[in-house]
């Protein structure tokens, strides 16, 4: 699921709270007092059997698999680079930073542990340092599968996206949305949190938490040290947004779907349609979906749309309560985080929806254009 010493009093305890939910992006197995300030995202096909106290369904089991395999093959490395966080002006619908201080230099290293022959196992360590303070450090442990089924769902997408996520945002004591973009040697992760209002009992999004890592190349693995700082790397987060989304997609035109990905968050059924299999209904909402990404946060009352400074392409709800509608149907509250890879990758856009009524989450689904 993001930072420093300097922070004070109860800015400085959120901050670190939800640090270890975001660190924590594959636990399982661990104690009940951990559990509430550490998530627990786990998840591969299994080199060795793993005992577990939970029963998941077959579709839980191929999720869990899945979501390793995307671990092993886009985060697993070490990672240098910084975390900051803000929170949304409503006046200006527009981010404001916590902190002027000197961020740190927020260093990674995931991996999965191997048995004397090299082979990997499906557990592993999540390590972070330079957390709350210079040299600091956090172990935390990964595992394919957890002892108990967690609250929130542990999501993944090739070539490299993950995502942990409420079941049903109304469950959980407070609702953390988390999504990274790990890959070409840059991870871009953000995290959401919404908690409910004492004035209106309504569900708001509270704090933006950014994390933006460099991949460090295999020929310097060797010289990598975790409580080290490397000024550099701190400036991988600018304090700008480096695009404008109307710069990269009113400008690809062209673009068309080219696979819908989706993933039913109840029973956790993964359909997968290429273009030739497309419906109009498909098509539709593919392109509707980049023409939210472009509109400006002014004109939607009830989202934030905007570029993130480490280059991701949100839009977001700005309080996850709802009404019922004339009709009888509720309305529902959709997540969008889009990313542009390089090197000929399609541009990918990932929804989220929920029903604000129940809180209940619908689907996933991942749009891929070309």
């Amino acid at each position: 699921w993001y930072l420093r010493a300097s922070i004070r009093g109860v800015q400085k305890m959120w901050l670190v709270a939800l640090v270890f939910s975001i660190v924590a992006v594959a636990i399982g197995g661990v104690s009940c007092a951990k559990q509430e300030g550490v998530a627990s995202m786990a998840t591969s096909r299994s080199s060795s059997p793993i005992t577990t106290a939970a029963t998941f369904t077959k579709n839980e089991l191929q999720e869990h698999n899945h979501v390793w395999r995307v671990m092993n093959k886009a985060c697993f490395g070490k990672w240098s680079g910084t975390i900051q966080g803000f929170r949304m002006d409503k006046k200006t619908n527009s981010p404001i930073f916590k902190d002027n201080d000197e961020l740190l230099n927020f260093r990674l290293w995931a991996k999965a542990n191997t048995n004397w022959m090299g082979k990997k196992k499906d557990t592993g360590t999540w390590t972070v340092w330079n957390l709350q303070q210079k040299g600091d450090e956090l172990i935390v442990p990964l595992r394919r599968l957890p002892l108990s089924k967690p609250s929130q769902l542990k999501i993944g997408f090739h070539p490299g996206c993950v995502l942990r996520i409420p079941s049903n945002f109304k469950r959980v004591p407070r609702s953390v949305f988390e999504l990274g973009y790990w890959g070409e040697g840059v991870r871009r992760t953000v995290v959401l949190e919404y908690l409910t209002s004492d004035k209106n009992k309504h569900m708001e999004l509270k704090d933006v938490t950014l994390v933006t890592q460099r991949a460090v190349p295999w020929h310097n693995a060797a010289l990598f040290v975790g409580n080290a700082t490397v000024s550099k790397d701190i400036d991988i987060l600018p304090q700008m947004a480096p695009f404008d989304a109307k710069d990269v997609i009113q400008k690809n035109k062209q673009w068309k779907p080219l696979l819908v990905e989706r993933l039913e968050l109840q029973n956790m059924e993964r359909v997968v349609t290429t273009k030739n299999k497309m419906t109009t209904d498909d098509k539709e909402r593919a392109m509707h979906i980049l023409k939210r990404l472009v509109q400006n946060s002014d004109d939607c009352n009830d989202s934030y749309n905007m570029v993130l400074s480490n280059g991701l392409l949100t839009s977001f709800p700005k309080h996850m309560s709802g009404k019922e509608n004339g009709d009888g149907t509720t309305t529902t509250k959709s997540f969008i985080f889009a990313h542009k890879w390089g090197h000929g990758r399609p541009f990918q856009a990932l929804v989220i929806d929920y029903d604000s009524m129940t809180g209940e989450g619908i689907a996933a689904v991942m749009y891929s254009y070309k």
